[in-house]
Formats: structure tokens, C-alpha cells, sequence
């Protein structure tokens, strides 16, 4: 059950943790079920433990690639097995969709039916597609549908650029994470994803990436750089105005400058969790600031999620 003593709170990006297709064999697909179910139980603990009333579900990004550019099919599986967890405990958590982007016409089909059929809120994707940014022409299909199904999506890192030049010290992560995060915002930005499908609900993951404390620069860029206004209108900060941001940043002052930057509208409360890169204690992490009121800290923890993945009527 929900805490009922304290303030609500719905955690944006966790995963479940899969380690290979479950697709094909049957009794397999229902081991992995199984097993899905069965961790969810600690999970909920967990989730008590740290002050989590909701979590939004979708599968680590890593194990997407390869295995969704050679069967649309295995996400299919993987959201059934998502929708199996939800349908056990409906109210801790709602589905976040995994979609094959490597065909973008599939990718809406399975967004479609897994909002429509399965109750799922919206979908993760990774923030580059066969090595194409998001801005790519050919995923024009999927905004599309995604914008009609009112869609929150998640974005997460995968397939980081220069991973090759980041093999030591965990720098694939630490450095890489979040250079892809930002190359992601700056292509739905300045590709004119944004300018074409502005009613479009991106949340980024690790708060962003750099992108927050460089949107000084894009705005520069933009206004003294022909190439910046290529497919754009009106300036980044425009745009910047329509993304969400998750809650990690693992330091209170960049957190701070986030919430400063963007707004308390546009924070949601993210906690990586079960990864070892999470943010063990999220909730404390917003509860905690001194620079904010307790209703910016409400919007957080609650009321922004619950508007975007319509958990509840929005205050």
C-alpha cells in the first residue's frame, strides 16, 4: 500500500533488469515472468525503504541493442512482461513501453498497442537509433503517434559516442552518459523535432546531462550561427521551455540550478534504481533542499509525474 503519512511520491526512471530476449521459447518467456514478479516483491520493499509510492517501469537500456534491430517482436515480449508486474501491484506501478526504433513505423504500432491494450503511460527510448540522432527524418512516424497518444517519453542513454576513447575509470558512464544525453536534447532541439511535435513529453535521464548548464551556449550559437537556425524558429531557450528533467545529479548545488533553470514544473523526482549509479535516496535528495518551497518540492515528488503519466487528477 501507499504511504498515507507522507507526502506522494512517483519515481520516473527505474528499470527492471533483464539479461537476454524472452522471446521464442514459451516456458522460458514464463520463467522470466515469473522471475519479474518474484523481484518485484523487494523492489516494493525497497521502494518503502526509500520513500517510493509509484514507480514508472521500463527495461535497462542496455539490453536493447542489438537485440531490437533484428525482432520487433522482443519488445512485445518485454512489455508483456512488464504489463504481467504492473497487473500484480497496480498501485505502485504503471509501464513504460520499450519500442523498436530501428523501424519506426513498428515502434509507433507497438506504442499504440501497448498504451491502448495494456494501460502503459508512454515509452523509454534510447537517445541515438542505429547510430542516428533523434532528429532523424525517419522517426518522424513514431512522434507522430507518439503526440497523438499524448505519450510521456523517457530518454535514456545508450550507445554513447567515443565510448571507444572512454574504455577506463568508468568514463563510458560518468562522461558518456551524459554527452549522449545532451547530444539528444541539442538534435530535438535545433533538428526542429520540437518545432514540428511540440505537444511531444520528453523527459531526459541524469537530469539532463550537460545540456542544462550549456543552454547559454546553444542560445549564442543560435544567435550568432546561420547552421543553428537551419530548421528552427525561435530560439533554444523556446524550446527548452517543453522538456522535462529527472532528479539525478548526485549534488545538491546542480540540482538546485536545475530545478532554478528549468523550472519546478518541468523536475521529476528519478532514481536509476536498481542500478549502482542510482540515487539511493531520491526522495531525501528533493526533501532536502532549502532553496525551494514545500509546494515547488510537492510538484517534484508528485504532481508533476502524475499529470504527465496521468497517475491522478492534477492539482
Amino acid at each position: 500500500m501507499a504511504r498515507m503519512n507522507k507526502p506522494k511520491t512517483i519515481d520516473v526512471h527505474t528499470h527492471l533488469q533483464v539479461t537476454k530476449p524472452v522471446e521464442g521459447i514459451k516456458e522460458e518467456y514464463k520463467y522470466h515472468v515469473s522471475q519479474a514478479i518474484k523481484n518485484s516483491e523487494k523492489r516494493i520493499t525497497d521502494m518503502d525503504e526509500s520513500g517510493i509510492d509509484v514507480q514508472a517501469l521500463s527495461i535497462a537500456s542496455h539490453v536493447q541493442p542489438p537485440f531490437l534491430e533484428f525482432s520487433p517482436n522482443i519488445s512485445r515480449s518485454y512489455n508483456d512482461m512488464i504489463a504481467e508486474v504492473v497487473k500484480a501491484h497496480p498501485d505502485r506501478f504503471v509501464g513504460l513501453a520499450t519500442v523498436p526504433l530501428q523501424n519506426p513505423r513498428a515502434a509507433a504500432n507497438e506504442l499504440d498497442r501497448t498504451m491502448k491494450q495494456l494501460g502503459f503511460r508512454g515509452t523509454e527510448i534510447g537517445t541515438s537509433v542505429n547510430g542516428k540522432n533523434l532528429d532523424s527524418p525517419e522517426l518522424w512516424p513514431f512522434y507522430e503517434k507518439a503526440q497523438e497518444l499524448n505519450a510521456f517519453i523517457f530518454v535514456h542513454p545508450t550507445n554513447v559516442q567515443g565510448a571507444e576513447r572512454m574504455p577506463k575509470y568508468h568514463l563510458a558512464n560518468l562522461i558518456g552518459n551524459p554527452s549522449a544525453t545532451s547530444l539528444a536534447i541539442a538534435s530535438l532541439i535545433f533538428g526542429g523535432v520540437l518545432e514540428n511535435f511540440p505537444r511531444l513529453k520528453f523527459c531526459f535521464a541524469h537530469a539532463g546531462g550537460f545540456a542544462p548548464y550549456q543552454r547559454g551556449r546553444f542560445e549564442h550559437g543560435y544567435q550568432v550561427r546561420t547552421e543553428c537556425k537551419e530548421k528552427i524558429k525561435k530560439p533554444p531557450s523556446e524550446y527548452f521551455k517543453l522538456l522535462y528533467f529527472d532528479t539525478i545529479t548526485h549534488y545538491e548545488p546542480a540540482l538546485t540550478f536545475l530545478i532554478k533553470s528549468v523550472d519546478s514544473y518541468h523536475v521529476l523526482l528519478g532514481s536509476d534504481y536498481p542500478a549502482d549509479m542510482a540515487d539511493f535516496d531520491p526522495v531525501s535528495s528533493v526533501e532536502g533542499l532549502k532553496t525551494i518551497s514545500s509546494i515547488e518540492k510537492k510538484r517534484i515528488l508528485w504532481n508533476n509525474a502524475a499529470k504527465l503519466l496521468r497517475i491522478v487528477p492534477y492539482e
